[in-house]
């Protein structure tokens, strides 16, 4: 439960909604934000981002998206005002969550007793229909009906252990009432036969039987799933199977001991049981599963797991073999091998074996030909290792995994491939609960909070931690947390003196898998800093051509050492990384990993730079940069919004690329591609990440000694300080910058504009408008046209502003004029058009103000332009207010505050009372 003070919250959704603090229901108010609750607590502690939540709040009709979301904030605000101390809603980039404890949520509880196998514990948390008091028909169509489907597959399972445990007088009467409520629920019927017949009711069993069949024949036309034919004709028999030649078949339980310590993985529970269900009634082909994953990443846990729970779905068992496609020794189990293993399972006299592979495969496949068995083949090699192994009777299922995905198993035998990731945070936790205790790790929550994170997921990580703090429960879990906490020691803290759980030597029996190119490439991504890294740097990074970077990333994300999580765009496990910086430090000179560096950074830099000339070909920062190395690639874009698309997907990883360029001493590097960089984080709004770049640069172009360098960031820092509202350390780095630039009229040009706009901002018009008129005469000088006509509407404004509106209209349509004699700076124009909004208002022409404004609005929101789109939106709300439209202006101030919010920036919080 989640505690406030000292005092818990509850939250239940199975049944009506309901919110207790303590022992106070909480009153939610009707409507929206009953449903908007309803909506995060269904998924509690996963962010749900602003436009879902529209689509579900208007049942999938919203009329108008940009109201919408603002009515979405609304009733955000009201939401959070009615459960006061209660609230857990959190704001996240996209969107909101509910940010809940697991066990202050009771469908959280329901699944964590169901899937530890406490069905009745589970089931009773129920009051009835989930949300029932919620009203939203697609909320109940798409949310509700899987829920209570969740309930019914647990109340099943319920029922079969009670069968197992012989208490089937007990259900008889619950069975009855449960196969008239669900009539096609063929599971309850089933267990309804076996009730029967372990009540010594065989005829009764046999009536039901035919009682199912004629309603199945009558309104589906369709017979009884193949497992009820075969316990009906056990019931009719009522005798054990018999081999030819007399003697009672075996029933191999070959499954092994599995770890009592699993926790989450419900989704692919649920896949593999899913196509369990589905498993064709008409004889068709054997289903087959394939799960592939990381070292260490649990596959064979899940797999066992799901097997124990199934296990009475196979009524003549389960066969395993550990095929040890990455043991250390090199040498994984043949297929003949196993072959034999399970003949010998199935009651095959070993020295009655065929000694041909063929011949083995056949006799194994007519053994399992009528028969209801589950295959585990666990840690396979690749689909050839496998192929012999599948069984060919409609009645078996089989469980392959690997930590490659077998795409000849999924192309040629049609097997469903599924891939497992790391655990989720709350799921870790909970791992870590389950093996140390609830008391050990709430004493801790800190360390135990660094332990979860920096074991990123991992199963076998957490287990090992898991393990080293149970066998020493005196040891503070934060002496653990800090051990891990340095990259330096992390893996051997992993380490506890067996290969088989060791996270080092799994990822090594990985990499020793791979073609030499490809342990290569894997080496070298040591190197990268992450957090995702593209085929283009890849090649780069290994100085080698696009298409053998292509193959390398493919056959790594094959073994799961890298995933693709969008096309062509890969990243690392953390856990992996850290494997693989200790790999290149180790067999890689110093040299060659520099060489290596050197080309990355060099990709990074040149293709900001391509990039940037397309998406803004009128920035005024210029950087000269020096010719890549060779084997370095350099990719481009084809227009703006081509490159726009590729910084944002690029962004992450270059702000981490300029801080490892410092840190590896490429100073150079370091305040070239932060100055590449800054013009879109100020258009984007990326300030903070942008603060820090700088800052880095500062120090890297003082280490050079180079003072342009320096006053080029010492400009980048004042400008993002402008932007902030930081003006004394704004006009500081500008000062600097202007000192240091004293030889370069065009840095000075720069910096004469800059401080015009910061003493704009602080309403210094008269010193603004003598740093513009510099910056004007400066670029007249120089011949820049491009500047010389921005320039010009930024004259006009501040004319504007001090109140000389007829000399302010004048400079800003001669720059309208130039910027249209080209029509290549949208940008620039959508400035103009907004300095001509407010100039037409404050000549008293709001209907030509306004237009200006719709103007600037659509070239803004064209070049991707945020905070400029923002501002504007906030100047034409004035005009339409000015105009009397004061609901048109209440939208528009509105959509600023959105926008700002989104951008965080303090300027929503001025803007935020005229909406009211």
């Amino acid at each position: 439960m989640t505690a406030v003070g000292k005092t818990t919250t509850r939250f239940n959704v199975l049944g009506p909604l309901e919110v207790w603090h303590g022992d106070v229901l909480v009153p939610v108010p009707a409507g929206r934000a009953r449903l908007l609750l309803a909506v995060l607590l269904l998924d509690a502690n996963r962010p749900v981002p602003a436009d879902d939540l529209v689509d579900r709040l208007w049942d999938g009709r919203v009329p108008n998206p940009d109201r919408a979301k603002a009515t979405l904030q609304m009733v955000v605000r009201r939401l959070r005002q009615a459960l006061g101390e209660a609230n857990v809603v959190r704001t996240t980039t996209n969107g909101y969550l509910a940010e809940v404890p697991p066990d202050a949520l009771d469908l959280t509880r329901f699944r964590d007793l169901a899937g530890r196998g406490r069905f009745a514990e589970a089931l009773a948390l129920w009051r009835g229909e989930p949300l029932s008091d919620v009203r939203s028909d697609v909320l109940h169509a798409e949310a509700v009906a899987p829920l209570l489907e969740e309930r019914l597959t647990a109340l099943e399972r319920r029922i079969d252990a009670d069968l197992a445990a012989g208490r089937t007088g007990e259900l008889v009467a619950e069975l009855r009432v449960l196969t008239g409520r669900y009539p096609l629920r063929e599971r309850f019927w089933g267990q309804f036969m076996l009730a029967l017949a372990g009540s010594d009711r065989q005829a009764e069993a046999l009536a039901a039987y035919d009682a199912l069949r004629g309603r199945l024949v009558d309104e589906l036309g369709v017979d009884p799933a193949p497992r009820l034919q075969e316990l009906y004709q056990r019931i009719l028999t009522s005798g054990p199977t018999a081999a030819a030649g007399g003697q009672a078949v075996p029933v191999p339980r070959q499954l092994p001991v599995h770890t009592r310590f699993f926790v989450g993985r419900r989704h692919e529970l649920d896949v593999l049981g899913g196509l369990l269900d589905a498993a064709p009634a008409d004889g068709g082909a054997v289903v087959i599963s394939a799960v592939d994953g990381a070292a260490g990443i649990g596959k064979t846990t899940l797999a066992l797991h799901w097997a124990a729970r199934h296990g009475d779905r196979f009524p003549d068992g389960q066969l395993y073999v550990d095929l040890r496609g990455f043991d250390p020794s090199g040498a994984p189990v043949g297929p003949d091998e196993a072959l034999r293993g399970f003949l010998g399972a199935l009651g095959v006299a070993r020295e009655g074996l065929p000694s041909t592979s063929d011949e083995l495969v056949n006799l194994y496949r007519g053994a399992m030909a009528d028969r209801r068995i589950l295959v585990v083949l666990d840690n396979a090699c690749d689909s050839e290792q496998v192929r012999p192994l599948l069984p060919s009777g409609p009645g078996c299922f089989t469980v392959v995994t690997s930590r490659r995905r077998l795409d000849g198993l999924i192309v040629r035998e049609g097997a469903r491939p599924l891939a497992l990731g790391v655990l989720a945070d709350a799921d870790a936790f909970a791992l870590l609960e389950r093996q140390l205790g609830a008391d050990r790790v709430a004493a801790e929550p800190g360390a135990a909070r660094d332990v979860v994170e920096h074991c990123a997921g991992l199963p076998l990580a957490l287990a090992v931690v898991a393990a080293r703090a149970a066998a020493h429960p005196e040891f503070p879990l934060r002496a653990l947390a800090d051990e891990l906490a340095d990259e330096r020691t992390r893996l051997d803290a992993l380490d506890i003196g067996d290969d088989a759980v060791s996270v080092k030597a799994v990822f090594s029996w990985s990499s020793e898998r791979l073609t030499p190119a490809a342990r290569r490439v894997f080496e070298l991504l040591g190197l990268h800093p992450g957090p995702e890294v593209s085929v283009p740097a890849v090649a780069s990074l290994a100085g080698i051509a696009v298409r053998e970077a292509r193959a390398c990333l493919r056959e790594l994300s094959g073994m799961n050492l890298l995933v693709e999580h969008r096309p062509s765009r890969f990243s690392l496990h953390d856990l992996v990384h850290t494997y693989a910086r200790e790999v290149v430090a180790e067999r890689v000179d110093e040299p060659a990993r520099r060489a290596a560096v050197h080309r990355l950074l060099d990709h990074y830099l040149h293709a900001v730079a391509a990039v940037e000339s397309v998406r803004a070909p009128y920035r005024d920062t210029e950087v000269v940069l020096d010719p890549p190395l060779p084997g370095v690639v350099v990719t481009g874009a084809a227009d703006h919004d081509d490159a726009l698309a590729w910084l944002e997907l690029e962004k992450a990883t270059v702000f981490r690329v300029v801080e490892h360029a410092f840190r590896h001493g490429f100073d150079a590097h370091t305040w070239r591609l932060t100055a590449s960089i800054t013009s879109f984080c100020g258009r984007r709004g990326y300030w903070q990440e942008a603060l820090r770049c700088h800052r880095f640069a500062l120090d890297a172009a003082r280490r050079l000694g180079d003072d342009a360098a320096q006053a080029t960031a010492h400009r980048g820092l004042g400008r993002i300080h402008r932007t902030l509202e930081h003006s004394g350390e704004s006009e500081s780095h500008l000062e600097q910058a202007l000192e240091l630039a004293a030889g370069d009229p065009r840095a000075r040009a720069n910096l004469h504009g800059d401080l015009a706009i910061l003493y704009e901002y602080d309403e210094r018009h008269a010193d603004a408008l003598h740093h513009a008129q510099q910056a004007l005469r400066l670029r007249e000088e120089l011949g820049d046209a491009a500047s010389y006509r921005r320039m010009l509407n930024s004259v006009g404004w501040l004319h504007a502003l001090l109140g000389d509106h007829r000399t302010a209209l004048d400079h800003c349509l001669r720059s309208l004029a130039l910027h249209q004699e080209t029509g290549d700076d949208q940008a620039g124009e959508a400035a103009i058009w907004d300095s001509l909004g407010y100039i037409n208002h404050h000549l008293d022409d709001l209907g030509e103000a306004a237009r200006c404004y719709e103007n600037a609005l659509a070239q803004y929101r064209a070049v991707g332009e945020r905070f400029e789109e923002a501002m504007t939106l906030d100047r034409l709300g004035d005009t339409l207010h000015a105009a009397g439209d004061g609901a048109a202006a209440r939208r528009r101030w509105q959509e600023a505050v959105v926008v700002l919010d989104d951008l965080g920036h303090s300027a929503a919080d001025r803007i935020r009372p005229k909406v009211g």
